[in-house]
């Protein structure tokens, strides 16, 4: 009996051992894998870009934010594809005198689920004009030109499609013509989508609600899209995509460097063409293409900047695809001034910045922490 003891006990120290050694492991190789990513990341340079052809486009937190950059750099940014989202203010309380007063329970209550709750149109079409009186986002003016998608499907549980369609109707108290909005609804060729970017062949069941986000519906949400903003005349994907990821260093658009307390991750992604590198003889395109919650890097790796099927119209299209990333930013990540409150301003699913997280209270324009690292890292590509 003694000997049985001790060799249970022998076995059950060794499994201890074994259980230890390949939790050290795990850390390790995660270790390993962020200092390679960090060691990889560049200096993000100049590419042959059209400033005249930028565009924005995101899914879920990405389409609010895509809507946001979009309003508030009208003058730059000819078009916009919502996905999932895109109500612009929908958090929003009031204009105050330092920025906006947003509650993140108004974003996920009335915006998310309970949109008869929300103001009427003409009230978001008052901020975004109080907003422009101020300088703060430009004239809307501008938006009378742009171009416009917006998707929603049938069997979303994350985002009330009246959001979103309230969202189209803002665009459309602002000005935007009619011809130049593209609204897929319930009815459209994806019809129940889950809360999702849709592929023609890659990710969950059509009407899925969860992980990775991105539903095979057999339907081409990239084409879609794009064809939205740039015309019906682009040129079909490519098989498979023949150009290059660059991983780019994100700290240096941050003040401070402060990636990880405004919600950002230390690197984003590139997709460049074999047509838009450095010496190309045409300008190329470019498209801003924001993930949504739980769907960056640090969540599922490379899954979203190379599986919506983007890069592929990308290929031969020339166009030029920027991937920025967000981060899940926990309470001690804040600055100590935040941790009273940390459990409003904390981002703990990885969200683009829609309601005013890290107390930023510019977040919704030009003055945002968020906006204005990526308006930077647009600017560096275009040579500015």
């Amino acid at each position: 009996m003694t000997d049985a003891i001790e060799l249970i006990e022998s076995i059950v120290g060794a499994l201890w051992r074994l259980r230890r050694l390949t939790s050290v492991l795990t850390g390790l190789t995660i270790l390993v894998a962020s200092l390679a990513q960090a060691q990889a990341a560049e200096k993000l340079g100049a590419f042959p870009i059209d400033p005249a052809q930028v565009s924005v486009a995101g899914i879920s937190s990405g389409a609010f934010m895509a809507n946001q950059l979009q309003v508030a750099h009208s003058a730059d940014i000819i078009g916009a594809a919502m996905i999932a989202g895109g109500l612009y203010g929908c958090a929003v309380q009031d204009v105050t005198e330092d920025g906006v007063l947003a509650l993140a329970s108004q974003a996920v209550g009335p915006c998310l689920k309970v949109p008869f709750l929300l103001d009427d149109v003409s009230t978001y079409k008052d901020r975004v004009e109080k907003l422009a009186a101020k300088a703060w986002i430009d004239p809307p003016a501008n938006l009378a030109r742009a171009k416009v998608y917006f998707f929603t499907g049938g069997s979303d549980q994350v985002v009330d499609s009246e959001t979103v369609a309230k969202g189209k109707a803002l665009y459309d108290a602002l000005g935007v013509p009619g011809d130049n909005i593209v609204f897929e609804d319930r009815s459209g060729p994806a019809a129940e989508a889950g809360h999702s970017w849709v592929t023609k062949n890659f990710g969950g069941a059509c009407d899925a609600n969860a992980t990775p986000f991105i539903d095979d519906c057999k339907y081409d949400q990239a084409g879609a899209e794009l064809k939205a903003i740039y015309g019906q005349d682009l040129k079909p994907p490519a098989g498979a995509p023949t150009g290059r990821i660059v991983a780019f260093d994100q700290k240096e658009f941050v003040p401070g460097k402060a990636t990880a307390a405004n919600g950002l991750l230390d690197t984003g992604y590139l997709y460049v063409p074999k047509a838009c590198e450095p010496g190309a003889a045409e300008p190329c395109r470019l498209q801003v293409v924001l993930h949504g919650c739980k769907q960056s890097a640090e969540e599922l790796g490379d899954v979203f900047y190379t599986k919506i099927g983007v890069n592929e119209w990308a290929d031969t299209n020339a166009i030029v695809v920027l991937y920025p990333q967000a981060h899940a930013t926990t309470p001690s990540e804040l600055p100590p001034n935040l941790w009273s409150d940390a459990l409003i301003y904390a981002n703990p699913e990885g969200c683009w910045n829609w309601w005013g997280y890290s107390d930023d209270r510019q977040y919704l324009t030009k003055k945002g922490v968020q906006v204005v690292a990526i308006w930077k890292m647009i600017q560096r590509l275009e040579g500015r």
